[in-house]
């Protein structure tokens, strides 16, 4: 399907389908269109990256970065059966799929926050968030981890500082009966507290079992 692997030994361990998989995580893809759920460039969580579906697969694929510019991949325009062609080289080689837009971006909580500042889809059935969106390391270049753009996310306003148990569960549940989200997965800036986060995690994901029963 993907012609780009030359290797014969690769090529005998892996399938064609994990071959593509693999090759669009890491060279990303050039959009025609940004057509799908939107995708956002910077910051903390699936930025820089579109998920797509692909063979029945779902992955997040760069589409903001530099590799993603110099793709041997691209999306073309919808065609008129609304299929997307995936082209490698300027040679069509499949389609792909781009998950809607949540309904539950559309909403905000009892206390007035728009739900996609609490927590946001990744792939189709993922909720994810980032309970505290500061971190005591992150302003030190000689302490932050250096992969992580958590603050930039609060900077751009795209989030807030911290979500409560109660709007995170408010949302899951929102989410699990909207759009069929089946886990969540909580991250967390570090706090200047002895356990690092540990009592805020553990409080979040007790309200969000105790609303929903997700994983």
């Amino acid at each position: 399907m993907s012609a780009t692997l030359s290797n014969p030994y690769r090529q005998g361990i892996f399938s064609e389908k994990q071959t593509l998989l693999a090759e669009l995580q890491s060279f990303g893809v050039r959009l025609s269109s940004d057509s799908g759920s939107p995708s956002r460039s910077g910051g903390a969580g699936p930025t820089d990256h579109k998920a797509v579906t692909i063979l029945g697969t779902t992955i997040m694929v760069p589409v903001h970065t530099h590799s993603a510019a110099a793709s041997p991949f691209h999306l073309g325009d919808a065609e008129e059966d609304c299929r997307i062609p995936l082209y490698h080289d300027g040679e069509k080689i499949g389609y792909v799929a781009f998950p809607d837009e949540p309904k539950f971006y559309q909403l905000t909580t009892s206390d007035g926050i728009p739900y996609r500042k609490i927590a946001t889809l990744h792939s189709t059935d993922v909720l994810a968030t980032t309970v505290l969106q500061t971190c005591i390391r992150y302003g030190n270049k000689k302490t932050k981890c250096q992969f992580c753009a958590i603050g930039e996310s609060l900077k751009a306003g795209l989030t807030i500082a911290h979500k409560t148990p109660e709007q995170l569960a408010e949302v899951a549940a929102t989410a699990q009966r909207l759009d069929g989200i089946k886990h969540v997965v909580l991250t967390t800036g570090t706090p200047v507290t002895t356990d690092r986060g540990a009592a805020i995690l553990a409080e979040s994901a007790r309200a969000i079992k105790e609303a929903t029963g997700l994983p």
